[in-house]
Order: structure tokens, then C-alpha cells, then sequence
């Protein structure tokens, strides 16, 4: 019986074919492990070191380098010192290794977790897969996936970066999970392999069987069981207009991004980790309008010194000649808590101690965090000569006297370092109402100012975005919303600074069309969303775009209104 189920989008392109449950068979090898325990798992930790480096070699061959290094990341998991060091503490304490294993995982698990929302979340994904990897390894175990011998649409119940890397890419028509997002690792690599996805679509495993047909639009998350044939016919058809579309965005990729009547509209990337780095350049990405810090702090018992943050500063400076690099400052609070960061608990962590707050409590960090960007925007030597023009931004700014605390510390670390500060791109997050509502002193402080969206919707409607009972209050297409970012946007203009966006609604095409017609000049987004974004701007004058934000923010407009009129504007 044909059934549609919903999930979320994860890679463009349509399958059709029988679906195929994925099933993994674990079975003792009968392997004794060496009476030692600290030698059984120094040996399961090389298997699995071994055996992810023979994937990543896998994966390199067949997508590329880039892909590859996902998995050479999880090698690097796998030989990580510090947890090495936290499982031998919990055999020490008289855990049995596997046991042992699982609980330092679990403590990087529940760090990781809890930084940066989705994004980071998702990369307890990769923990789990290694863990599993060594945990088999361990116990004696070898856990084989079940392949079938025609091409089909895989459907599981989690997808792991390992099960796509093994998985043979010519019998892979389509992937379905219920769990995930479109930013997990497994994502990326459906992606790059060209095999359409769609994440997070509940009840998928119990609605099909082996035998059963199954059509999938990785592009709107459409999954329908048992498809009738006007069912195809439809998809078919949407395929073919994919196809065309993805021709028309790929010729725009080395275009700048620009109204109809050429008005210039920065279009940036964010970052959360280097692995975002050739998705961007990919896409033509004009620079990164946000790169999150955070992962260089996460999942980590002693904070990075100057040295390793300036290399990898440098390396995603490089990546972008001539471009505009904003490095956010580390974004952690007492929701996301770090081993080398003490403080007592918080009732309410999201109004508490984050951001800008935390690094004037804990100066040291913020100190060495500067000199790291300062250094790294400093050496023109080797191959990074050619590299980005580096800017700094705070985040969670709440009233001028914090902003100006940071402002004075950048300088004393500037003098410190011998270098000046001028020369470096100073800027803020305007993510709470108070920052909004008083853009106009803030603004005469800074070169610009980057609104983040979802923080903002979720501090105006005081709705947790990561709550599922709330989660639908709230929108960035709010008018609410829309009359603040066109109100901070003014005052940036009046006191020089550029005003930018870098939440989710930058990289939705109609909000974009509104938020330039509201005076937002730099728009950074997923990497994914660029092409869909640059297609629609030049579709508009600003003319258009100033026309369409004064509907959009009218007395009587309603969020209801704003995104119909979007979807009959832009019904792609």
C-alpha cells in the first residue's frame, strides 16, 4: 500500500528502487585477548586505527582526498592520547577494558554534544562509530555489514560514516535514516558521493520491507512507500528539473553575489571545522562569515595554545585568497561545559555565563585566543601569503561595556605581541534583543555587525530552538524579527559598519531577498546553500528586494503572510 513519510533533505536527487533494511551481523571471532588489559587495548585501539585508515584509503579512491579525511579523523580518534589516558585511569580503577572504553568515550560524548546545537551533536555520531569499532575489537567481535547484490535505497535507523564509506556506491541508489541531520559526517559523504539522502524521517524502518519499491526526493525529503506510477512519473520529472537546476547554480559559481541590478552581496560560508572547508570552495563561497571556533576547544581536557590555533587559523585563512575570514570567539558556556574552565552550575545556562561573558571571567582564554587570530592574520610567510583578510567577532555582546572590555583587551594583546590591531576587522554577534535594540552605540564601536538569527529568535519568543515542545514557536520571518534586523541594519549603515546575517536565515533564498531589501550586505550560510541564494538575488533588483521587506514588515503583516508570499515567489 503506498504510504508518504517526511523527512528532512540531506542530499538533492531522486532513487527509485526496492528497499533494503540495513542490518549489521555481530559475531564472536573466538580471538583471546591478551591477559593485560592495558595491552588488549592498546591492540584494539591499533585494529581500529588500522582498519578506519583502510576506509579513508576507500573513500579517497573513490570520491576523493577531502572525503577521505573524515575518516582519517576518526583514526585519529582512535589513537587520541587523552582518551587512551582516560580508559587506562578506568582500568586502573578495576573496569574491565570494554567498560573502561565506553566511559571515557561517554565523557567526550557528553562534551561534545553540548557544544555548537546541531552541528557539533551530530559529531557524536563519529564518537559512537569509533567507539563501536573498538569496543568489537575488545570483546572479540567483528560487526560486517549485510550487503545485497542488486543496487537499492538503503533504509536504517542510523547511518554511521563507516557503514557509508564501506558501503559499495554502485548497489547505493538512495539512503534513508531516521535519525540524523543533513550536517552529520554520513551526510557529507552521501553528498559527495551523489547519492541522494533523506535524514531524520520517522518510522521508515517498520514502513518498508525488502521487498518492497520505494522513491525518495533527497531534495524536499519525500519518501513514499510502494509508489504509484503517477508517483514516478512526478519524481521522474523532478529529476530531470534537478538535473537542469544544478546546471544553471554550477555556472554561478564563480560569479560574485549581487542583486539583478548589481548591487554587491557578500556571500559567505560558515565553518564549523576544517572538513567544511571543500564543500565552500566547491560552491564558490566568498570567504566565511563565520567560522566557529569551537571546535578546537571541544572534546578537550587542556585548552589549545596560541601555537595550534594560529596553524589552523592559517589554514582556513588560506583556503580563502583575498576573502574576508571571521573567526567568532570561542562560544561556550555553562550548558557546554570544559574540563579547563571552572565554574559552578547555572539554573539557566542560555542566560548565564557564554560568550563574550566567559571570556571576561576567564581572560586567559580570550588573551590567547586573540594572539592566536593575530598571529595567524600576521604571517605572510610560506604558502599562506596569499591567504584571507582575518576579522574577529564576539559573541552573545549584550551592553557597550562588555564590548568594550573585549575592545581594550585585543589592544593590550596586540601591544603584547608587538603587531596593531588596526589592521584587523573587529566585530559582533547581535544575537539578544538588548544588542538589537542598541545597535546604534554598538555600532559606532565596531566595523560590523553579523546577526544571528536563530539565537535571536530563540531569546525574542524565549523558545529553546533545541526544545521540541517550543520548537515551533518562532521564525525568522517573523516581522518581529524582520523590523529589528532592518532597525540594526540602519544603525550599522549611519555609523559605517556593514550589517550581515549568519543564521539559517541567510541561506533561505526568499529571507535573503527580504534581509537585502532591509539593508543586510553579507549573508554566511551552509556552504550547500549558496548556489540556491546567489540564483535568487540575481533574479531581484534591490529595488524589489526594498519592496518586498516593507510587506514583509508592514503593521499588519503576519509571519503566516510572509512565507506564502515567499513560496509564491519563489516556488522552486
Amino acid at each position: 500500500m503506498t504510504r508518504t513519510l517526511w523527512g528532512r533533505a540531506a542530499a538533492p536527487g531522486v532513487a527509485i528502487g526496492p528497499a533494503f533494511l540495513l542490518r549489521t551481523e555481530q559475531r564472536a571471532v573466538g580471538r583471546a585477548a591478551p591477559g593485560d588489559p592495558l595491552a588488549a587495548l592498546d591492540a584494539a585501539l591499533e585494529e581500529a586505527e588500522r582498519d578506519l585508515l583502510a576506509l579513508g584509503a576507500t573513500m579517497a579512491e573513490r570520491v576523493g582526498p577531502d572525503e577521505a579525511e573524515i575518516l582519517a579523523s576518526h583514526a585519529v580518534i582512535a589513537r587520541d592520547p587523552e582518551l587512551r589516558a582516560l580508559a587506562a585511569e578506568g582500568i586502573a580503577a578495576g573496569r574491565a577494558p570494554a567498560e573502561a572504553l565506553t566511559a571515557a568515550f561517554d565523557t567526550f560524548i557528553a562534551l561534545l554534544a553540548e557544544v555548537g546545537g546541531e552541528v557539533f551533536g551530530e559529531r557524536t555520531a563519529d564518537l559512537t562509530d569509533v567507539r563501536d569499532r573498538i569496543v568489537d575489537a575488545l570483546e572479540g567481535r567483528s560487526t560486517a555489514v549485510v550487503l545485497p547484490d542488486v543496487p537499492v535505497v538503503l533504509v536504517a535507523s542510523e547511518l554511521l560514516p563507516s557503514h557509508t564509506a564501506a558501503f559499495p556506491p554502485e548497489l547505493l541508489l538512495g539512503v534513508v535514516t531516521e535519525t540524523g541531520s543533513p550536517t552529520s559526517h554520513a551526510s557529507i559523504l552521501a553528498r559527495a558521493m551523489g547519492i541522494p539522502a533523506v535524514v531524520g524521517c520517522e518510522g521508515a524502518t517498520t514502513a518498508v520491507t525488502e521487498a518492497g519499491a520505494l522513491a525518495i526526493d533527497g531534495a524536499t525529503g519525500e519518501v513514499i512507500v510502494d509508489p504509484t506510477e503517477d508517483d514516478l512519473v512526478r519524481l521522474r520529472g523532478a529529476a530531470a528539473r534537478l538535473a537542469q537546476r544544478e546546471v544553471r547554480l554550477r555556472a554561478l559559481r564563480d560569479l560574485d553575489g549581487a542583486t539583478a541590478d548589481g548591487v554587491r552581496v557578500e556571500l559567505s560560508a560558515n565553518i564549523g571545522s576544517p572538513d567544511d572547508l571543500a564543500l565552500a570552495l566547491e560552491v564558490g563561497a566568498e570567504g566565511a562569515g563565520l567560522v566557529r571556533t569551537e571546535f578546537l576547544f571541544a572534546g578537550r581536557r587542556t585548552a589549545p595554545g596560541v601555537d595550534e590555533q594560529a596553524a589552523l587559523y592559517r589554514r582556513i585563512l588560506g583556503a580563502f585568497p583575498g576573502r574576508r575570514v571571521v573567526f567568532r570567539t570561542m562560544d561556550i558556556g555553562a550548558d557546554k561545559p570544559l574540563p579547563f574552565v571552572r565554574r559552578g552550575r547555572e539554573e539557566n545556562p542560555s542566560l548565564g555565563l557564554r560568550g563574550l561573558r566567559l571570556h571576561l571571567a576567564e581572560r586567559d582564554l580570550l588573551r590567547t585566543q586573540l594572539a592566536a587570530v593575530l598571529r595567524a592574520s600576521d604571517d605572510r610567510s610560506g604558502s599562506d601569503a596569499a591567504g584571507g583578510r582575518a576579522a574577529v567577532m564576539f559573541p552573545m555582546v549584550s551592553v557597550p561595556g562588555e564590548l568594550d572590555e573585549a575592545l581594550a583587551e585585543l589592544g593590550d594583546v596586540a601591544a603584547a605581541a608587538g603587531t596593531d590591531a588596526a589592521g584587523l576587522e573587529v566585530g559582533i554577534m547581535v544575537e539578544v534583543p538588548s544588542a538589537a535594540l542598541d545597535a546604534a552605540r554598538l555600532a559606532s564601536r565596531v566595523a560590523f555587525l553579523s546577526i544571528g538569527t536563530n539565537d535571536l529568535v530563540q531569546y525574542v519568543f524565549a523558545a529553546d530552538r533545541l526544545n521540541h515542545a517550543v520548537s515551533g514557536t518562532g521564525d525568522a520571518a517573523d516581522p518581529i524579527v524582520l523590523r529589528l534586523i532592518g532597525s540594526v541594519a540602519t544603525h550599522g549603515t549611519d555609523h559605517g559598519a556593514w550589517t550581515g546575517v549568519c543564521g539559517e536565515a541567510a541561506g533561505d533564498p526568499g529571507l535573503a531577498l527580504i534581509l537585502v531589501g532591509l539593508g543586510v550586505r553579507e549573508l554566511s550560510m551552509s556552504a550547500r546553500s549558496i548556489p540556491a541564494v546567489k540564483d535568487a538575488l540575481r533574479r531581484f533588483t534591490l529595488a524589489e528586494c526594498r519592496e518586498l521587506a516593507t510587506l514583509a514588515t508592514a503593521p499588519d503583516a503576519s509571519v503566516d503572510d510572509v512565507r506564502r508570499h515567499l513560496a509564491e515567489l519563489l516556488p522552486s
